[in-house]
């Protein structure tokens, strides 16, 4: 009975030894030091949220309406002085109509602002018209192009912005005298060509997804005086503007991951 009971012991003795060897080991793998208390690996690891990022070229296209004004008038003490017949100096038009086209850029977004610039190039749809028993005028929008330079808000997906910069317009403005309800072509001015100014407008935008968004604007042409003359040697000015307000949707090339680095 000795022989067993001492065998016993002998076990129970080696079992506690492993038992308190492997103890301190493994908690310090579990983080315990084998001093005791907690272990510390450092901070802990932060896993990036999802941000969206402006960065980056876009492509676009885009839908909306215009309207405007145009003045024309035959200016006194040039030539025979009746470009308008019957004492009329001239005619104040409201050209307005459906417009399209198509835009790219380039965005920097830094911390929460945006900056970049963007080029549109469209049709203006835009005319307007008047005719009276002596004179008439008219106004007709074409092709349209602006380049510009954006900077805005970005809240996330959600962007504000204003832009500004270089506008160009194909635009006709003719105009004359009339008589017995025939134009007289001594008297008949037309100036038909490319005409530049400046643009400035404003706009929101959002993104749907991290490829894509969509925006409403508004902007404001200014192509400034043109002058014109007849036959006769009348000069006439015509002074053109426009406002559009328009609905795009964008493309996104992005050049970095939309996630904060």
């Amino acid at each position: 009975m000795g022989k067993y009971v001492s065998v016993a012991s002998h076990s129970a003795c080696a079992f506690i030894c492993l038992a308190a060897a492997w103890s301190p080991a493994n908690s310090a793998d579990l983080g315990y030091p084998r001093g005791g208390g907690y272990k510390d690996y450092g901070d802990p690891i932060v896993v990036p949220s999802n941000f969206f990022s402006w960065t980056g070229f876009f492509l676009g296209g885009n839908l909306g309406y215009s309207w405007g004004n145009t003045s024309t008038y035959n200016l006194p003490g040039s030539g025979t002085g009746a470009g308008f017949n019957s004492g009329a100096t001239g005619f104040d038009l409201n050209p307005d109509g459906w417009l399209g086209g198509v835009s790219t850029g380039y965005n920097w977004h830094t911390d929460a602002f945006v900056f970049g610039f963007e080029g549109d190039l469209g049709y203006l749809g835009a005319e307007d018209g008047e005719r009276t028993t002596t004179a008439f005028a008219n106004a007709d929008y074409g092709w349209y192009g602006t380049l510009t330079a954006r900077a805005g808000y970005a809240q996330d997906r959600l962007l504000f912005y204003a832009k500004g910069g270089f506008a160009f317009a194909d635009i006709d403005n003719t105009a004359g005298a009339v008589s017995g309800g025939s134009n007289v072509a001594t008297d008949f001015t037309e100036n038909h060509e490319v005409h530049t100014g400046w643009a400035l407008g404003a706009g929101t935008e959002y993104a749907f997804n991290p490829n894509m968004s969509m925006k409403i604007e508004y902007l404001y042409m200014d192509f400034g005086d043109e002058t014109s003359t007849n036959a006769d040697g009348d000069i006439f000015e015509h002074d053109n503007n426009i406002h559009t307000v328009k609905v795009g949707v964008s493309y996104f090339l992005h050049t970095i991951p939309p996630l904060l680095k």
